[in-house]
């Protein structure tokens, strides 16, 4: 039975897909075409993305954000080797040891600030291993938008990757909510990754209006060779994979992509301009793209949860505050943006009489 609380604010893998990529995968669930990628909708979209990318990339189509991140880094490591990411990235933290399992690697964490590595705590990591008695730095990972929705420039990046091939590294790019962090820069995808020399790209519409839809881009064809049987090993060659191609041939037409990734971003500063005002509703991140971190006194918390689904990151029980999350999505209103502000502020009206 459907949660009776409002849940379309925990995040934007709640909502369904947008109309156009829904049409589309019913019309490729019509047809009879070639399995295992060797279908019309896979050929067609590979080419959008050299277009897109203004590349002579290759695009393999996985199921899931977890094992687009997974098989891109297991091409390029081996099981002495490590990548070195940010202590929140998603493959550190929130991918159930699925990095550690398949490809018997290892990760090397960086503190981050506001979600993001900077270039000399990247060098403290790296220079920092480097004996036999230490697994082998061989790739950085970057995470773009970040898990805090905050958003690397193109500069941060380039100075990123060029620290990392002057030193024989690889870099990958977790590009789950990458919609939203072009958006934001008014940058293309070629120049937040071809230009500033990443090496391969996990690269997600999921969470920005398809259905299922995530996808591995290479630039370096050094990762190339080899990267259909680790596709098949690790169990994303899908037999009737047209589908998913097929989501990302709509998705980039007339730049539906950007459309719903500026809707989610916008809806966000709706949010955070309606919270300006609150005494005990503090929002602690910087809001670029669509996530929105908030602190607040975990009773006043509690009242919301009664109405509103939403992950509670952390919860201080000295101080009894928390800190919890809001994701706008491709769709999200302004209606709903502020039946959301006027209820959070009802709640915590009702919570100031009795504090």
């Amino acid at each position: 039975m459907q949660d009776p609380k409002i849940i379309q604010f925990a995040s934007d893998n709640y909502v369904g897909a947008h109309p156009e990529i829904a049409k589309i995968i019913m019309e490729s669930m019509q047809t009879t075409e070639l399995p295992y990628g060797n279908d019309t909708y896979s050929k067609k979209a590979n080419l959008e993305f050299k277009k897109i990318f203004q590349s002579d990339c290759e695009t393999f189509f996985v199921g899931t954000g977890t094992s687009s991140n997974i098989i891109a880094l297991k091409t390029i490591l081996k099981s002495y080797e490590c990548v070195i990411c940010a202590d929140i990235a998603h493959i550190n933290g929130a991918e159930c040891g699925a990095f550690e399992n398949f490809t018997g690697a290892k990760i090397f964490p960086v503190k981050s600030t506001n979600g993001k590595m900077n270039l000399d705590s990247i060098k403290e990591v790296y220079y920092s291993f480097q004996d036999s008695h230490y697994n082998k730095p061989k790739a950085i990972s970057l995470t773009q938008s970040t898990e805090l929705g905050t958003v690397y420039t193109c500069e941060e990046i380039k100075e990123i990757c060029d620290f990392a091939h002057e030193n024989k590294l690889y870099v990958h790019m977790d590009g789950a909510r990458i919609a939203n962090a072009a958006a934001y820069l008014k940058k293309s995808f070629k120049e937040m990754t071809v230009d500033a020399g990443v090496d391969i790209l996990s690269f997600g519409a999921t969470k920005n209006g398809a259905l299922l839809a995530e996808s591995v881009v290479i630039f370096n064809k050094k990762l190339v060779e080899d990267f259909g049987y680790i596709q098949k090993q690790s169990m994303q060659l899908f037999s009737k994979m047209r589908m998913i191609p097929a989501q990302f041939i709509a998705y980039f037409q007339n730049d539906l992509w950007l459309s719903n990734a500026q809707n989610a971003n916008k809806m966000a500063k709706e949010i955070e301009t309606g919270f300006l005002d609150c005494k005990y509703i503090k929002i602690i991140n910087q809001v670029q793209t669509n996530q929105i971190f908030i602190q607040l006194p975990i009773a006043l918390k509690n009242e919301i949860f009664k109405s509103y689904h939403f992950y509670t990151f952390s919860e201080n029980l000295k101080d009894q505050t928390c800190t919890i999350r809001l994701v706008t999505s491709f769709n999200t209103s302004l209606i709903e943006v502020q039946k959301l502000i006027s209820d959070f502020k009802s709640a915590e009206y009702n919570f100031s009489l009795l504090a």
